[in-house]
C-alpha cells in the first residue's frame, strides 16, 4: 500500500528557552518491507536539521535553536510504500531446529543479544508476575513457535483490556498486571518479555497504522471515530522468516497496513522526541497531530 503521512508537533514553554537541542524519531523506515519515497521535515523557528541512524537503525532528525524562543513547531510530510502483503510467506524451519537457527543467527550477529537478554521495568522477568489465572504461557520445545506466539497474543487479549486511546507505555509492566488495562505499548512490552523468556529475540516497535483502524466500530456500544495516534507492537525473530510483527493489542500479525517508524529494546529506546535546553521554563505543553492517508496500492 502507498501512504501519505502528515505529522505536526508543537511545544510551548512556560518561559523563553535557548540553546535548545532536540532529536526526533518520526520518519518511517526504508528497508525490505517498506520503501520511503519522499520525506520533508520543517522546523519553526527556521533552523538547519541533520539526520543520522541510531544504533538500532532508526532514522533520527536533529536540530538546535540557539536564540531565545517560547515555542517550536515541527512538520513532517512523508510518503511510504509498504510491501509485506503476507507475513506468513517464508520458508519455515523444522520445529526441532528453531532454537538452533536462533543460536546461529546470534553467532552471526551478536547485537541480537540486545533483544534477547535485556530486562527492564518495562520488559521484566515475567516469573515475578505468575499468579492464579495470570500465569504467562510457557514455550513448548519442539513445537512451531509461530502458533505458540498466536496463542500468546490470544492469552494477552483475554487477560488484559486494550485502551485504544492510550498514548504512552507505563513506566513499569507491573502496573499492567495490577490494573488489567493498558495501551498498545504496554501490551507490546508484555509480548516482547514473553518471547525473550522463550529464548527468541524480540523488539519493541512504534509506528503508524492504516487509518481504517481508527474508524468507528459498529459493534461498539458507542461507535465513534478515534483520533489517529502512534501505535506500538512487537517484532519477534522467527526462524526462516526474520523479524515479523505481532500486535497483541489487536491480535494481528503486522502486514502492509503497519508502518514501522522506530524499534528498540523497549519504549525508552524509541521516544518521539528528546530534548535539552537552557532557561527558566519548568514545563512544556505539547500538541501532536497525526494524519495517515491511503494513496492506493503499490
Amino acid at each position: 500500500m502507498r501512504y501519505r503521512i502528515e505529522r505536526y508537533g508543537r511545544a510551548l514553554f512556560t518561559a523563553p528557552v535557548r540553546e535548545h537541542h532536540f532529536e526526533l524519531r518520526v520518519a518511517p523506515w526504508d528497508d525490505a518491507t517498506q520503501r520511503l519515497t519522499t520525506l520533508e521535515l520543517t522546523v519553526t523557528p527556521q533552523t538547519p536539521t541533520g539526520v543520522h541512524c541510531d544504533c538500532f537503525g532508526n532514522q533520527v532528525h536533529r536540530a538546535s535553536v540557539m536564540a531565545a524562543h517560547s515555542e517550536i513547531q515541527v512538520s513532517l510530510v512523508a510518503e511510504v510504500e509498504t510491501l509485506l502483503v503476507n507475513p506468513f510467506d517464508y520458508q519455515a524451519v523444522a520445529p526441532q531446529r528453531e532454537l538452533e537457527w536462533i543460536a546461529g543467527s546470534i553467532k552471526e550477529a551478536p547485537r541480537l543479544l540486545d533483544f534477547l537478554l535485556c530486562r527492564t521495568a518495562k520488559v521484566p522477568d515475567l516469573a515475578i508476575f505468575a499468579r492464579d489465572g495470570m500465569t504467562p504461557p510457557t514455550y513448548q520445545a519442539g513445537q512451531p513457535v509461530l502458533p505458540q506466539l498466536t496463542e500468546a497474543m490470544a492469552w494477552i487479549g483475554q487477560t488484559f483490556a486494550f485502551d485504544p486511546e492510550g498514548l504512552e507505555a507505563r513506566a513499569a509492566l507491573a502496573d499492567l498486571f495490577e490494573e488489567g488495562i493498558g495501551s498498545s505499548g504496554d501490551l507490546a512490552h508484555l509480548l516482547v518479555a514473553l518471547a525473550r523468556s522463550w529464548g527468541f529475540p524480540a523488539r519493541y516497535v512504534r509506528g503508524y497504522l492504516d487509518p481504517a483502524y481508527f474508524e468507528p466500530d459498529d459493534e461498539d456500544d458507542d461507535p465513534r471515530q478515534l483520533t489517529q495516534i502512534s501505535h506500538a507492537w512487537a517484532e519477534v525473530l522467527i526462524p526462516g522468516a526474520g523479524w515479523r510483527g505481532l500486535d497483541p493489542a489487536r491480535g494481528l500479525f503486522a502486514d502492509q497496513t503497519y508502518i514501522r517508524v522506530a524499534v528498540g529494546r523497549d519504549a525508552d529506546d524509541v521516544p518521539t522526541h528528546r530534548n535539552t535546553f537552557k532557561g527558566e521554563a519548568e514545563a512544556e505543553e505539547r500538541e501532536d497531530r497525526l494524519d495517515v492517508q491511503v494513496l492506493g496500492p503499490v
